[in-house]
C-alpha cells in the first residue's frame, strides 16, 4: 500500500489497464493526481473541499483530485461544499456513511457504492457508478442526478426514477428511515442537517 503523486499521463495509463473507457476517464480535468494504491481504509471524513486537507498525509497538497486502485471505505462522509471540488476515482468499491455534496465534483466509482444517505444538490457535476448504488435514503436535488450508475439504484429515491440500468425504489417514508433530527416539519430531507450529523458521525438511520 502507497500513496504519492502521478501525472495525467501516469493516471490515464493506469485506467487504461484497468478496462475504464476513454468515455469516462476523458470527462475528468487534466492534471497532476493523488494515488492511493490498494484498499484504503479512511478513518472519519472525506473532504473534497480545496481548502481542506487530503486524508493521507504524504498526499497534503493534491492537484486536480485523488485515485484509489483498489477499494475504499470511509467511515464517515464523502462532502463538498465550495466550488472547484476535488475529483475522486474509486477502482473498485466504495463504502461510506454518507455523501453530501453541492458544488462540482468529479466522482466515478467502478464497483459498488454503499451508503447510508446519498445527497447531492447541484447540477455542474459528473458523477459516475458503474456498479450498484445502494443507500437507505438517496435525494438528488437541482439536476444533480449521477451521469450514469451501472447497476441497481436501490433505496427510498427522490427522483422516483434515476438513470441506473435498474431500479429498486423502496418508496418508504422518510420519517420511517431517518432520524428525526435529519428531518423538516413536512417531513423532508434537511440538507443542513444531514451535513452537521455526517460530519460530527452522528447517527443518521433509525434503530
Amino acid at each position: 500500500m502507497s500513496t504519492r503523486y502521478i501525472t495525467w499521463d501516469e493516471a490515464t495509463e493506469l485506467f487504461e489497464r484497468r478496462g475504464l473507457p476513454e468515455s469516462i476517464w476523458e470527462n475528468l480535468y487534466e492534471g497532476g493526481y493523488a494515488l492511493h494504491t490498494g484498499d484504503a481504509v479512511v478513518d472519519g471524513n472525506f473532504p473534497l473541499n480545496s481548502d481542506e486537507p487530503a486524508p493521507w498525509d504524504d498526499v497534503a497538497d493534491w492537484d486536480i483530485g485523488y485515485i484509489v486502485d483498489g477499494d475504499l471505505t470511509i467511515t464517515g462522509a464523502l462532502y463538498d461544499v465550495d466550488d472547484g471540488a476535488a475529483a475522486l476515482v474509486v477502482l473498485g468499491d466504495l463504502k461510506m456513511a454518507g455523501l453530501h455534496t453541492t458544488c462540482d465534483p468529479k466522482i466515478i466509482v467502478t464497483g459498488n457504492t454503499t451508503a447510508e444517505v446519498l445527497y447531492g444538490e447541484y447540477s455542474d457535476k459528473y458523477l459516475v457508478f458503474r456498479g450498484d448504488l445502494r443507500a437507505a435514503v438517496q435525494v438528488w436535488r437541482s439536476e444533480s442526478e449521477p451521469d450514469e450508475i451501472g447497476g441497481t439504484a436501490s433505496g427510498s429515491l427522490t427522483p422516483a426514477t434515476l438513470n441506473a440500468a435498474r431500479v429498486d425504489n423502496t418508496a418508504t417514508p422518510l420519517p420511517a428511515l431517518l432520524t428525526p433530527e435529519l428531518l423538516t416539519p413536512t417531513g423532508t430531507l434537511d440538507a443542513d442537517a444531514l451535513h452537521t450529523r455526517l460530519l460530527a458521525g452522528e447517527p443518521l438511520l433509525l434503530p
